[in-house]
């Protein structure tokens, strides 16, 4: 992960500028230019657009700056907290899941770890597959439970903890729920409706994606989210409609789920890289996760 890329991008985008980014940077104006080059031509796209002699971002502009300042606070609060662990002398597992996959970890997991490891601290990070990924492929974190379809990785220890359908989440007033529960889903009455998703480049987005390219229709785009709880939240106040997993939205929240005509099934996995040594704590989080996962 390339972090130095991500602060050039940033700094271009609120500066509107390359020559006050590089000034504010402290580095060369061509540097960053060969830079944003490199992301365009790999993007396949332009992130900055010049008008009126300012840089001005482009929609993939505002969605890569976006995704650029999650991972840099991610990337920052790890450090952070690597300070703290530091000063502190205890050892410390990081470990990144995404929390509407994991809701009760404070409550089931957590204290029963403290039980058996009073020493050992746990660091979270609410993240991604993808950040997860890059994490651990980098030696910055030691374990995260993340959501796949893959059964193996080239760099990535796999260990099975359930299977997960991702479902179509209505209001519970919603017009169509008298048809689907008759019919079964049908998309096209709902290429009117605001749909609520996930930010681009998470992996939920992807399988949202992978749905709606099978649709008719260009599906109008309320917002983009990345807290699948304030998605559920929005769908039972009756702001759209969204894409949700089975096993932690019920009807009692406000929202009906229905499954898709080609149901969407994905595995949520505990991940570690490949070839560490896992010690004592790793082993005894790893049996907690599986030990309280949903049956």
């Amino acid at each position: 992960m390339n972090t130095q890329t991500l602060e050039y991008i940033i700094a271009i985008a609120e500066e509107k500028s390359i020559s006050r980014a590089a000034d504010r940077l402290l580095v060369s104006q061509p540097a960053i230019s060969r830079q944003l080059k490199r992301i365009e031509e790999r993007l396949g796209t332009k992130l900055f657009l010049r008008e009126r002699g300012e840089m001005i971002l482009t929609d993939a502009g505002k969605i890569y700056v976006n995704g650029a300042r999650s991972v840099q606070s991610v990337y920052e609060h790890a450090l952070e907290e690597i300070r703290k662990l530091e000063q502190s002398g205890k050892r410390r597992i990081t470990f990144i899941y995404n929390n509407a996959l994991l809701p009760d970890f404070s409550v089931d997991i957590l204290p029963g770890f403290r039980k058996l490891h009073p020493n050992t601290q746990i660091s979270t990070i609410d993240g991604n597959a993808s950040v997860a990924k890059d994490y651990l492929s980098n030696g910055l974190a030691d374990l995260a439970l993340i959501a796949t379809r893959e059964a193996s990785h080239s760099m990535l220890e796999f260990m099975p903890l359930r299977d997960e359908e991702l479902m179509l989440a209505l209001p519970c007033s919603h017009p169509a729920i008298p048809a689907f529960e008759k019919n079964g889903v049908d998309l096209t009455l709902l290429q009117d409706e605001p749909f609520i998703l996930n930010q681009q480049n998470s992996y939920f987005r992807s399988l949202e994606s992978e749905i709606l390219s099978r649709c008719p229709f260009t599906p109008d785009i309320l917002c983009e989210i990345r807290d699948l709880n304030a998605s559920s939240n929005m769908v039972a106040n009756e702001k759209g409609i969204a894409f949700l997993p089975r096993s932690v939205y019920a009807d009692a929240d406000g929202c009906r789920l229905f499954s898709l005509p080609e149901p969407v099934i994905f595995h949520v996995v505990i991940a570690y890289a490949k070839g560490i040594v896992l010690t004592g704590p790793i082993r005894d989080l790893i049996m907690l996760l599986l030990k309280n996962a949903p049956q």
